[in-house]
């Protein structure tokens, strides 16, 4: 078992992490799946809860496939949303994530109309972390002003799902991300890196948003490394490095097309160094998202008056991980990294 209770800066998940909060006035929260699969395809899986204050929330599914020939990006928006009892599990007309009594499985179905079939269940290994604080990273003076990520860096996925009338199996192993935004969607960052890299030994994690010119323009970056089924270490000293950009003639933002990923901490046991590295050339995106296309009338209005092009990029890729622990032999994982750029203009 790691050790999280001696360290300054994380925590384990808990119980009680795993609640559905729904916080009052502007904020969205979100259950996320990103799945690798044995067949070398990917698949991730969202439920959004987003509140605007006055306005009565707004439900939403967003999932994707990458594989076997497809390539579908679907979002919905849903109704009916109700919480379990204990808040731990969620369900909305056609899709439902619960969660099993000894909190370390999730049980996720999901069916859109002929087009879109999920079902599968997703098994924690060793234990999930998150900031001490709750897992809460503060932007302002005010209490309200946050943005909350709990992580399981590693889980055991067995499922299928139906695409378009092809069936795949989702057996494969993937990332639990639990995150809440307190605080209205404009004010949080100018830009976003997220990853995910999973192989048969090694899972890497990271988190990474840059705040807005109201709070500093400050970096923000969580992540974590799982070796052998053990969460080995959890660390803030992490990069995304663009090494080189290409201008999107459509979007006119620079994007990467060769990024170096680092990780630098303390193991959890030992507290010996670690550092693991990614360097790669991330090629064509298999999805360039406009967020305002994807997002509930209400919302998009807000966020229209104040940012311009708020587009997500996301890479699938085989990758090789490269992981240093103190003075032993350098470890080279084998792996298949998803990676993920959002840039936001930020026009007032």
């Amino acid at each position: 078992m790691t050790n999280l209770a001696n360290n300054d800066t994380f925590s384990e998940v808990t119980k009680k992490d795993l609640e559905w909060s729904l916080p009052p006035g502007s904020s969205t929260e979100t259950q996320t799946f990103y799945l690798a699969t044995n067949e070398g395809h990917f698949a991730f899986v969202q439920m959004i809860h987003s509140n605007i204050g006055v306005w009565k929330p707004t439900i939403q599914f967003t999932t994707r496939f990458y594989g076997g020939g497809m390539n579908t990006f679907k979002s919905v928006n849903m109704s009916h949303f109700k919480l379990s009892g204990d808040r731990l599990s969620a369900e909305a007309d056609n899709m439902s994530i619960k969660l099993n009594p000894e909190c370390n499985k999730y049980k996720v179905t999901l069916k859109h109309d002929k087009d879109l079939s999920i079902d599968f269940e997703f098994e924690r290994v060793d234990r999930g972390f998150r900031k001490k604080n709750g897992g809460k990273t503060y932007f302002g003076k005010k209490e309200s002003e946050y943005v909350e990520h709990k992580f399981w860096p590693k889980g055991i996925v067995k499922g299928k799902i139906m695409v378009d009338g092809n069936e795949f199996d989702l057996s494969g192993v993937g990332l639990f991300v639990h995150a809440i935004q307190g605080m209205r969607p404009h004010l949080i960052a100018s830009s976003w890196n997220f990853v995910n890299f999973q192989s048969t030994d090694v899972s890497l994690s990271m988190c990474e948003f840059k705040t807005t010119p109201h709070y500093g323009s400050k970096k923000s970056n969580q992540g974590g490394l799982v070796i052998n089924n053990k969460l080995v270490g959890v660390s803030v000293d992490n990069v995304a490095e663009f090494l080189e950009t290409n201008l999107d003639p459509k979007t006119k933002y620079h994007i990467p097309s060769k990024i170096r990923y680092t990780w630098k901490g303390k193991t959890l046991e030992e507290n010996e160094d670690f550092s693991a590295s990614i360097e790669i050339k991330i090629g064509t995106p298999i999805d360039i998202i406009d967020v305002l296309n994807e997002i509930p009338y209400v919302l998009k209005k807000i966020v229209q008056a104040f940012v311009a092009k708020p587009f997500v990029y996301q890479w699938f890729n085989e990758a090789d991980a490269h992981i240093k622990i103190g003075d032993k032999e350098e470890l080279v994982a084998r792996g298949t990294l998803f990676s993920e750029y959002k840039a936001i203009g930020i026009i007032r």
